[in-house]
């Protein structure tokens, strides 16, 4: 399936995800299936915390993204939907490097009414989770 998701609306400043914030992460996503999404990403040596390791608040951000790419892709509608993050857990196994491709992947594992049950994790050059998180997101705009 492999469908790039595009969110270029001029009034996008995610720093995750614009393409049109210079100063964000500018992660791209595609989707791979209902509820899994995938994002390839090199991080800048700007963005480490111990020299040649990804800041934790950086990784953080980017399985934060991919969980809600993954909950937006999940949802099976075909019009916006608001979610916000409700819990965020991070589990760091392995030092994440700066200037390594790495894959981001992010998926649903369940969704309970209101409620978007996700995992996301932040994959090395050699198939090594490094990085785990598991959230809860949840929509916003509809009643339970």
């Amino acid at each position: 399936m492999e469908d790039l998701i595009v969110r270029d609306d001029p009034g996008n400043r995610c720093f995750g995800c614009s393409p049109a914030n210079e100063a964000g992460l500018q992660l791209s996503f595609r989707v791979v299936r209902k509820g899994v999404v995938e994002a390839d990403y090199t991080a800048p040596e700007h963005l480490c915390g111990a020299p040649g390791v990804i800041h934790g608040g950086i990784q953080a951000t980017i399985l934060d993204e991919a969980c809600g790419f993954a909950a937006h892709e999940g949802d099976g509608s075909d019009d916006d939907m608001n979610i916000v993050t409700v819990d965020f857990k991070l589990r760091y196994r392995r030092p994440a490097p700066t200037g390594v491709a790495l894959r981001v992947v992010g998926r649903v594992v369940r969704v309970e009414d209101r409620d978007f049950f996700v995992e996301a994790d932040l994959i090395g050059p050699d198939d090594v989770v490094l990085t785990r998180s598991e959230a809860r997101w949840r929509r916003i705009d509809r009643q339970a």
